[in-house]
């Protein structure tokens, strides 16, 4: 046994990790892909001394998690690519080698994650190009015309036909892994809200999971129905500006004010819990800051059911509308089998049959005793991602009116103990675009010496340029809205 398994949550000693030399290394995640498990990690074990990496992967089946370790302090940096074989590990690897000066042996495609030009410390970057002479090249951002982060995307087109989509970032890279792990307690909870403004909810919980987990903290199950309906409610809202967004791209204006309208009442329904509209001071290490009294019950039912009635009625308008179904269906497709092969999580999978959902594969909180059904579709187009997600509302609402009818006495906030020394541990949980990690490590006293995040985004830009390929160009904004992924969450 080279590698060893946990639960998600689950803090294991770094000492009983085997750092494997490289070929053994190298046959342990192998062995661990070819079974069906997925890559969520790649990463040193302290943040300041590469020469020991773990590879963290993830297996929905049985909702286990393995970490395999490799010990690079007899060598160079070096080890064989498994990109090749598992094409979803690239950009794990790609970070590595950003990161850490790691060289992937014949690795297919190296490229930049967030220095944008750079690759291997000081080469400058080559962008693909298609050649020929009805093929031109044209190139959108980073600097965009609306309010809307930094991003560059550059096309090979011939004609209005898409042929490859190249996505650069990195503008927004914050350095938000090495100021939770310099902070104190207090500025790591504001930090872990940073990470992606519209994710406040998904990532805060697998921030406090994780260090709960390290201490040994269990909230009481009051305070976990509370972290669970901030974080659907988070995930209605968030959902619901997304469909805004895609039928302000085909142009219909009625579906897309309406749908605005009522997500301000499910973002004003957050403030009333605990006075932030995106849920900031909600969550504190080992519970919640804010209690929700009966009052507050009263008209969180009032604004879920008045929302939820009248999101039936725009989906309806929408989804029943043969101009918006005209541009919506076939429309950035993406197959089964890519979606599989590049590791897509989320909507994004979920819309091409992938059946994944960390509250149901890696259930934490109160996901472990609330049962969430994991909706799905097959066509993998811009209608799926969108329909998907009015599932995904009507199902969220169904659970957060359920726990109000029924929400357990009890203590909102336990005492914080201290993290344990020399532990790591991996906290995985399904913000609304999908599967979020959050992976730390500590020393000898207890103090952070790693801290990894994995936004969905990250597996999910790649998507998006499949989405493009064979599709016209006009369609990008439509595309691009119906992935809607993070810039911010993907640069950290």
């Amino acid at each position: 046994m080279t590698s060893i398994n946990v639960h998600n949550n689950e803090p294991v000693s770094l000492s009983s990790i085997k750092f494997l030399d490289k070929v053994t290394f190298s046959q342990s995640v192998k062995a661990d892909l070819a079974s069906g498990k997925r890559m969520i990690g790649l990463l040193p074990a302290r943040k300041n001394d590469p020469s020991k990496i773990i590879a963290v992967l993830a297996d929905p089946s049985s909702s286990l998690i393995s970490i395999a370790g490799c010990d690079f302090k007899n060598g160079p940096l070096e080890f064989e690519s498994f990109a090749n074989e598992y094409p979803h590990t690239n950009f794990f690897e790609c970070e590595l080698s950003e990161d850490y000066g790691f060289i992937p042996l014949n690795h297919p495609w190296m490229r930049p994650v967030r220095k944008q030009n750079v690759i291997f410390g000081k080469t400058t970057y080559e962008f693909y190009r298609i050649t020929g002479e009805e093929i031109h090249e044209v190139a959108v951002g980073p600097i965009h015309a609306g309010v809307i982060e930094p991003g560059h995307f550059r096309f090979q087109c011939h004609g209005e036909l898409v042929y490859n989509l190249e996505i650069n970032l990195g503008y927004q890279h914050r350095n938000i892994e090495d100021l939770i792990i310099k902070s104190n307690s207090v500025q790591r909870l504001i930090l872990a809200e940073s990470i992606a403004g519209d994710t406040v909810m998904g990532n805060i919980s697998a921030h406090c999971n994780a260090m709960e987990g390290l201490s040994g903290t269990v909230p009481d199950k009051r305070a976990q129905i509370i972290r669970f309906i901030g974080e659907e409610i988070e995930r209605i809202a968030m959902h619901i500006g997304s469909l805004s967004g895609i039928a302000t791209d085909v142009g219909f204006s009625l579906a897309a004010n309406s749908y605005g309208r009522i997500r301000t009442i499910m973002i004003n329904s957050l403030a009333l819990i605990c006075g932030s509209r995106f849920g900031r001071g909600l969550f504190t290490y080992g519970g919640v800051r804010f209690d929700i009294t009966d009052n507050i019950i009263k008209t969180l039912k009032d604004n879920l059911k008045f929302v939820a009635d009248d999101i039936l009625k725009i989906n309806k308008y929408m989804f029943s509308s043969v101009g918006a179904l005209s541009r919506f269906e076939t429309t950035g497709k993406v197959s089964s089998e890519d979606a599989e092969t590049v590791g897509l999580v989320g909507v994004a999978g979920r819309s091409c049959g992938i059946r994944k959902d960390t509250r149901v594969d890696f259930p934490y909180g109160a996901y472990k005793f609330i049962p969430v059904s994991i909706m799905t579709m097959s066509s993998g187009d811009v209608y799926a991602r969108a329909f998907i997600r009015s599932l995904e509302i009507n199902e969220s609402f169904r659970h957060i009116l359920e726990q109000l009818e029924k929400l357990p006495q009890g203590e909102i906030s336990s005492t914080m103990k201290d993290p344990a020394p020399d532990s790591l541990i991996i906290s995985i949980t399904e913000g609304f675009r999908g599967e979020i990690v959050h992976i730390a490590c500590t020393d000898s006293s207890g103090g952070l010496v790693q801290y990894k995040i994995k936004d969905p985004s990250f597996n999910n830009w790649y998507g998006l340029s499949i989405a493009l390929r064979n599709t016209a160009i006009s369609d990008f904004p439509l595309c691009n809205k119906s992935f809607d992924l993070s810039y911010a969450g993907h640069d950290l």
